[in-house]
């Protein structure tokens, strides 16, 4: 089987031919990059891949070098461990485990390549600069072996969740490749927006879901699968040899989830309509949902969503609406969580509140709020009590915050306390508006919090004064 597929793999790299559409960005139309990307999945701790990257040159001058992040390097057992001291036990259940990226070739119009693993910067110098609106060809060949964690990245006794495992264009600003190292806190991941259709085959007996639509075939007793994403910031792919897949239909958007819990598809058609209707249409056709072991609440991909199967009651509940929230914050509005995370976290912990509003859940919207005021004030309180002036500036690099507990309540407390306090000082209507007007311009772009504070202004005279205020003070 795998001889097979590495042999499709290398016939389709050769005759593959994709084509750019456009997107809407900034109401500019462009062409974005698409990924072409076939796995051989049938041993569940490696996996063979190939990528074929057509990469168009929307950033307004020429490019001469292209920068991907090789996120699945960070699990290298020489690499320091991709989880804090905190999290160990839960990440790693059955002791720590590592994984390995291993590139095998780079081809294409290029001079030459370099993998720098302390960085897992992969630096491609091309042999003629890339012309603005022209496409240039990366194809590429590696191969992972994967980790058995409870993380983002890896295998556990549920099955297999393979998302950051590719090569990944990294994020263009401010006529720059932007980068960082990998950190254990917060949402390591970062990239505009692309396409992608990914080929891969599914082991006997499995489920799976993934980002964007899908379709299988047969192949001499095989089942193929191929998964085609439009303006999606990652691919993500989790497969199960134990979990059950069920899918339904909401407004055009077709919903699948991987797990055994009664509600969730409910409560993601209660998260699409309210978001909907206060932010703006649903980007994607799809929405996929997987109950995972997992070391957070959940984690937020291409219209896919991983959920801690542990959680229940309100509090799974939540963590679903939270993360459908970010396939509007992170997924189709896409802002730099590398350096300014609030952005959408706090937007997505605000979104959140407000679906337990719009869906009558009163008392636990009102319990959300509670609990972000008290856990900050706490943490304010025994930062001061240890002689450490608590620093509660919204922003900054992620490998910069102390520690989970810092994060989390600056990232996450703080700024849902700070959106409250806009729509009661703005108004509701008005503060919607802004976040409308902040949702239909800058989708399928990376925004700034200049692009968010334009916005505010818009709605509301000097409201992003209210804001800045609480993003420079403690």
């Amino acid at each position: 089987m795998k001889n097979k597929i590495i042999s499709i793999i290398s016939i389709a790299i050769i005759v593959c031919s994709l084509f750019v559409v456009a997107v809407s960005c900034k109401n500019i139309s462009e062409p974005v990059t698409t990924y072409n990307i076939w796995l051989d999945v049938s041993d569940d701790t490696t996996v063979v891949c190939s990528q074929k990257v057509d990469v168009v040159n929307n950033y307004g001058a020429p490019i001469e070098e292209l920068k991907f992040n090789i996120y699945a390097n960070a699990f290298d057992k020489q690499k320091p461990l991709p989880c804090t001291q905190e999290e160990q036990s839960d990440f790693y259940p059955e002791g720590i485990s590592y994984g390995e990226f291993s590139l095998k070739s780079v081809y294409g119009d290029i001079k030459e390549y370099d993998f720098d693993f302390e960085s897992n910067i992969l630096s491609i110098l091309l042999n003629a600069p890339l012309q603005v609106n022209e496409k240039i060809s990366i194809d590429m060949q590696y191969t992972l072996s994967l980790p058995h964690t409870n993380g983002r990245y890896g295998f556990n006794e549920k099955g297999t969740s393979l998302t950051g495992f590719y090569p990944m264009l990294c994020a263009f600003v401010d006529g720059e490749w932007f980068y960082d190292e990998y950190s254990p806190l917060g949402d390591p991941y970062f990239s505009d927006a692309a396409n992608y259709e990914v080929t891969f085959n599914l082991p006997s007996g499995w489920n799976y879901v993934s980002s964007g639509k899908s379709k299988q075939s047969e192949d001499n007793g095989e089942t193929i699968v191929t998964a085609s994403a439009k303006n999606i910031r990652d691919f993500a792919l989790i497969l199960s040899p134990t979990l059950t897949k069920s899918v339904s239909k909401y407004d055009g958007v077709e919903i699948s989830y991987l797990g055994d819990k009664t509600n969730t598809l409910e409560y993601a058609q209660k998260a699409l309509e309210v978001y909907g209707s206060i932010f703006g249409k649903y980007a994607y056709d799809t929405l996929a949902i997987a109950d995972m072991p997992f070391v957070a609440g959940g984690m937020e991909y291409g219209a896919l969503c991983v959920i801690n199967a542990s959680l229940g009651g309100a509090t799974y509940e939540e963590v679903v609406a939270h993360e459908i929230a970010h396939q509007w914050w992170y997924g189709a509005v896409g802002s730099n969580n590398l350096i300014d995370a609030w952005q959408d976290e706090g937007l997505t912990s605000y979104a959140t509140y407000l679906y337990f509003v719009n869906t009558g859940n009163i008392d636990y919207s009102s319990l959300m709020l509670s609990d972000a005021y008290s856990q900050f004030h706490r943490f304010i309180d025994i930062q001061n009590s240890v002689g450490e002036s608590a620093k509660g500036v919204l922003g900054g690099k992620l490998t910069d915050f102390p520690s989970n507990y810092y994060y989390t309540n600056v990232t996450y407390n703080k700024s849902l306390i700070m959106w409250k306090y806009l729509q009661d000082m703005l108004g509701k209507d008005a503060l919607l508006k802004a976040l409308q007007e902040y949702y239909a311009t800058y989708k399928f772009s990376i925004a700034t919090p200049d692009d968010l504070y334009f916005c505010l202004d818009n709605a509301s005279a000097n409201a992003s004064a209210l804001m800045k205020n609480w993003v420079a003070s403690i």
